[in-house]
């Protein structure tokens, strides 16, 4: 005769045994994260190998890298201010045998140094060193972050860091930078996390919600290590290349407003709302107008957010706020994705708020992987559509985890674990 029910108290977050978010058992999750981690190693393994018979895979088509190799040696060559100029920058590709495409460079001078070692070995052992070291990187942060929602986060953020790793990106680089961030404050140790929120000055604006979301709650070890961080990482620059690069620099950022303006940027690499509405056939003032309400929108989730929000929805719903700040958002910024949703599916989770999840990860695989969609189709027929929805997506996943997070706020982290009954 079997034993009479028995409760046993389970914790969705922490007990290996219970069914993991979407349904999944945690074996299925690891499956999938082993399946994500071999397709992104397959794609830097295609893009080494000079296969040509894979469309989105070749060996050519770390189109980006080429730029950051370029860059590299004009650097050690003492030249760095020609990469900021269009015109110039076209010609050095030619000159260092790089694959020559016209786009601007309007990256700060830290970056410039960051890259400048990678000038001394060949273009693809860069590119190993810099997209696998930067992917390591990016893995092992999300992997601490996430626990054993890893493989679940890892497949949602799929599509940006598959896009990182074909064109040799920075997005894992920046987005694990904002992981540590995050890492270091949920284990108690705001004054080393401003330690890489500082090193965002690399790419300042993907930064710009955790400062905030930092200055909001008054976290001033992090805010202080922050800004010493960056003015290091800046003077470091500035003693490298000398103090008129700045001002090129900033010259460079202004004509990327007037190439905005004019549309010659891919719309369909990008995920703001200017992008969408701009492909959309929208003006560009107006589409301006809406890109500068929604960032006002996303400063006032991460106010809130701050305010009302505990540590980790707070810094999730950050994360998910920060792609609207700026109409500059390409795919491979999505990798952000990663850590956020490491910060947010879990809770989902612990509030029982799983029907949330399918919809939160289609707009990722939306919003990362529309660019993805195209290159693949224009390297097939040689053509792209020009429309596109990305920046919707974008936007409908912020607002989803804002809702998400208050849901979870609602129904308190610190509720009792669910009770599962069994029978033995």
């Amino acid at each position: 005769m079997p034993h009479p029910a028995t409760s046993h108290v389970t914790d969705p977050v922490t007990d290996p045994a219970s069914a993991t978010l979407l349904g999944l058992r945690p074996a299925t999750v690891r499956l999938l994260g082993s399946l994500a981690v071999l397709a992104l190693l397959a794609a830097m393994a295609f893009n080494l190998s000079g296969v040509q018979s894979l469309p989105g895979l070749s060996g050519a088509s770390h189109s980006d890298f080429d730029m950051f190799h370029v860059v590299a040696q004009l650097a050690l060559e003492g030249r760095i201010a020609e990469a900021y100029d269009l015109e110039r920058m076209y010609a050095a590709q030619i000159e260092f045998g790089g694959a020559p495409s016209a786009m601007t460079w309007t990256y700060p001078p830290p970056f410039d140094l960051l890259l400048a070692p990678l000038g001394l070995i060949s273009r693809d052992a860069a590119y190993l060193v810099f997209t696998g070291g930067s992917l390591l990187f990016y893995l092992g942060v999300l992997a601490k972050l996430s626990g054993r929602y890893f493989g679940l986060v890892l497949i949602a953020a799929l599509p940006a860091l598959m896009m990182s790793v074909r064109t040799g990106q920075n997005g894992p680089l920046i987005a694990a930078l904002a992981g540590l961030t995050c890492l270091l404050l949920v284990r108690g140790r705001g004054g080393w996390a401003g330690v890489p929120l500082g090193l965002m000055v690399l790419k300042p604006h993907l930064g710009v919600g955790l400062g905030l979301w930092g200055l909001l709650t008054l976290r001033w070890p992090l805010v202080s290590a922050a800004v010493l961080t960056a003015l290091a990482a800046s003077a470091a620059a500035t003693l490298a290349f000398g103090p008129g690069l700045w001002a090129v620099f900033l010259g460079a950022v202004g004509e990327a407003g007037a190439h905005l303006e004019a549309g010659n940027y891919r719309n369909y690499r990008m995920g703001s709302i200017h992008a969408t509405l701009t492909s959309l056939g929208v003006a560009h003032g107006q589409a301006a107008v809406a890109q500068a309400s929604v960032a006002l929108a996303a400063i006032l989730a991460v106010a809130l957010a701050a305010r009302r929000l505990p540590l980790r929805p707070a810094l999730a719903v950050t994360l998910m706020a920060t792609p609207l700040f700026s109409p500059y958002l390409y795919d491979y910024d999505l990798a952000l994705y990663g850590p956020a949703l490491a910060l947010l599916l879990p809770e989902l989770d612990r509030a029982g708020s799983r029907a949330l999840a399918l919809p939160i990860v289609v707009c990722a695989w939306i919003g990362g992987g529309t660019g993805l969609v195209q290159n693949t189709r224009g390297a097939e027929t040689g053509d792209v559509a020009e429309v596109t929805f990305a920046g919707l997506a974008v936007l409908a996943l912020a607002l989803l985890s804002l809702v998400a997070m208050w849901r979870v706020d609602r129904v308190g982290t610190d509720a009792p674990p669910r009770v599962e009954v069994r029978t033995t």
